[in-house]
């Protein structure tokens, strides 16, 4: 996965600049910046109107409390120090005169920078820069673009080489908008219906995706899938792939790893969500057949069963080079029976059927059934790495299906939790499950743990909030989603406008 290593100030600003020169910054880019701050045992009190939220240790990069003379030292060098009157600040020991220029002059030059950031959030006052394949067009903050840039652009060279193509120069550049968030990417995007991410694959082509701060690896996720999108139509501008293999190379393509130092990708790798609902349908009785996942045109197994067919037929040097064929040839094969879809040709499923079988030299319905055996017997022998992050991508495509499948969702939520996930939001969705079903005091519990991994999110206060009023408690629910409109300012419109009723507008 893409590791960024993110600066103090680039992040959502979560606190307006005020008087006071407390400020907060997290591991995660976040910072609290004009809130009291109180350093306490095992972590910080951020003081908010509306509740005192508590952070812990091990979340914070660094803190600035205003006034604060309460540094303990504990090493016989630190005693020496405080003796002559210094007090340590960005790892120089100085004057708290001197230490108070340094702070004010340091939270100035930080506001400033957040003030930029914040400009440049806007989609009118985005940034532009050109690569070598790419026309981006970005509102995140310039670190994470850069760490996503590089990655692409390393992505289309290792496709461009495997599958032997190159960008058409009447084409040109891929433009790509990358939002700050999912609503500007809704907004602006104009893309709906839970979509994390689309390629447009007709004149003029356009790559959309938005960041998730809380989840960055959904974000990579979505880059490599819809990217392959883009690369995949660069076989033949004039063909649309068929929903198989087009969205099972995209999953394999998707599972892939970046590394920022060599500038390196591995493809290939575990795609644990997929993974996760594929051995569900093995243990209740349901493995897939060949033959249909291939000659079928449409189906949700595509992204699953269809992402470990891909994976055997890739990394079985017999079979790479006869499926790349097979991909390539659906396209250009002049032998291929194509249809009109729009302005554009593609194929349907028994005549995609016919040119697997061969391609892959499968003559007889025993060597397909051979083929079928040796893919299943390679999911149980090589497939086998599940942590809870598997279980919680399987969940959360069980929410996102069409229909969505809300009682496996919950079932793999939960062992996702009883596996030891500390992702905030698998108790935050968990907890949704849950208040849907009227469990509001086991909703309550899963919020509360969310909140201790995340403190500073407000969908987690705000949700709460309104299970809590559920059971009867309507000014306690209501100062919870006051306190999460907070917390984040820029999340206040849809607080707003999602809990009117508790907020008494």
């Amino acid at each position: 996965m893409l590791r960024i290593a993110i600066p103090l100030l680039c992040c959502a600003l979560l606190g307006a600049a005020a008087a006071r020169a407390d400020i907060l910054c997290l591991n995660d880019g976040r910072i609290v910046n004009g809130k009291p701050v109180e350093k306490v045992d095992d972590g910080f009190n951020v003081r908010f109107d509306n509740g005192v939220v508590f952070v812990p240790a091990d979340l914070v990069l660094e803190a600035i409390i205003e006034g604060d003379s309460d540094f303990v030292p504990k090493t016989d060098f630190e005693k020496k120090q405080v003796e002559k009157g210094l007090l340590p600040f960005q790892g120089r020991w100085m004057s708290p005169a001197k230490r108070q220029k340094a702070i004010e002059k340091y939270l100035a030059k930080r506001r400033a920078e957040v003030a930029d950031e914040e400009a440049h959030r806007l989609w009118r006052n985005r940034r532009k820069e050109k690569t070598k394949h790419f026309e981006f067009e970005y509102t995140v903050p310039q670190h994470i673009f850069e760490g996503y840039r590089d990655l692409m652009e390393a992505y289309f060279s290792v496709f461009a080489k495997e599958w032997k193509i190159r960008q058409p120069k009447k084409t040109g550049r891929l433009k790509v908008c990358f939002y700050i968030d999912q609503e500007t990417f809704e907004q602006i995007g104009g893309a709906g219906g839970g979509a994390a991410g689309y390629f447009r694959f007709v004149p003029p082509m356009e790559l959309n995706f938005y960041y998730d701060r809380i989840e960055p690896e959904f974000t990579e996720d979505v880059m490599f899938h819809e990217t392959n999108h883009y690369l995949t139509k660069l076989i033949d501008l004039d063909f649309a792939f068929p929903h198989f293999p087009g969205e099972s190379l995209a999953e394999y393509y998707g599972a892939s790893e970046y590394d920022p130092k060599t500038k390196k990708i591995k493809s290939g790798l575990i795609q644990e969500g997929r993974l996760t609902a594929i051995q569900t349908d093995i243990a209740s009785g349901e493995p897939m057949d060949l033959a249909k996942l291939v000659k079928t045109d449409r189906m949700y197994e595509h992204y699953t069963w269809g992402w470990s067919l891909v994976h055997f037929l890739m990394n079985q040097p017999r079979y790479q080079k006869k499926f790349q064929k097979f991909v390539v040839s659906l396209a250009k094969d002049k032998n291929v029976r194509r249809e009109m879809m729009g302005n554009l040709k593609t194929v349907r499923g028994e005549e995609i059927y016919r040119v697997f079988r061969y391609y892959m030299g499968l003559k007889k319905e025993e060597d397909v059934k051979a083929l079928e055996s040796e893919w299943h017997g390679y999911i149980e022998e090589n497939l086998q790495l599940v942590t809870s992050r598997g279980k919680e991508k399987a969940a959360a495509a069980a929410m996102s299906s069409y229909p969505t499948r809300p009682i496996r969702a919950k079932r793999l939520f939960g062992e996702a939790i009883e596996a030891g996930s500390t992702n905030p939001i698998t108790y935050h969705k968990y907890a949704d499950l849950l208040a849907d079903d009227g469990k509001h005091t086991e909703a309550i519990a899963m919020w509360k743990k969310a909140i201790e991994f995340d403190p500073l999110n407000p969908q987690f206060y705000a949700r709460m909030g309104r299970a809590i009023a559920k059971k009867g408690d309507e000014d306690e629910g209501a100062r919870l989603v006051r306190l999460a409109k907070e917390i984040d300012p820029d999340y206040a419109w849809t607080i707003e406008a999602q809990f009117a009723d508790l907020l008494g507008n």
